[in-house]
């Protein structure tokens, strides 16, 4: 019984323990085109920048606080919070 409660734990600290993966490109410079999000990077976002009539973008790892705070008049935002969503 002990060895099946052991394993349980040891599972689920593995499954806790995955880092969220972010699509990354546009202006976001990444050595790969996904992202392993460390830190306060909790969510995935993708970022649109409209202004002087030129549309930029941007994916990756952010922090969900400054996510939700992008969506302002000419940026549009978008955080998930599951592998590559974004």
């Amino acid at each position: 019984m002990k060895t099946v409660i052991i394993a349980v734990v040891v599972l689920l600290v593995v499954s806790q323990s995955e880092a969220l993966e972010c699509n990354c490109g546009g202006l976001r410079r990444c050595s790969h085109p996904v992202e392993v999000c460390r830190g306060f990077g909790n969510v995935c976002a993708k970022t649109i920048i409209y202004a002087g009539g030129t549309t930029r973008y941007f994916m990756g790892c952010m922090d969900s606080r400054s996510c939700s705070m992008m969506n302002q008049p000419g940026v549009s935002a978008t955080c998930c919070f599951t592998d590559r969503c974004n």
